[in-house]
């Protein structure tokens, strides 16, 4: 399922990122910000009444901002810690 998908205060462990529907740029920026496969990672907040807002998620112990578009980039899955 995808980030966008997940419902609020769901805990998930990311599955898959498509880095190439972002740019370089924002794509290092969620790296360096701990994003990537197999982090835990939990929706806390989308902005609007719709899925295309800004979505605020913590990612293992940090709360990160990420827009809609690179949220639908993330695969994420409920359940098991994959480690």
């Amino acid at each position: 399922m995808r980030l966008t998908s997940l419902d609020p205060h769901r805990p998930a462990y990311v599955d898959q990122i498509d880095w190439s529907a972002m740019s370089d740029a924002d794509g290092k920026r969620l790296r360096e910000l701990g994003l990537c496969e197999g982090a835990s990672i939990e929706l806390l907040h989308r902005a609007g009444f719709t899925r295309r807002g800004a979505h605020a998620c913590r990612v293992g112990r940090m709360i990160v901002a990420m827009r809609a578009t690179h949220a639908a980039a993330i695969s994420v899955r409920t359940g098991v810690d994959p480690a």
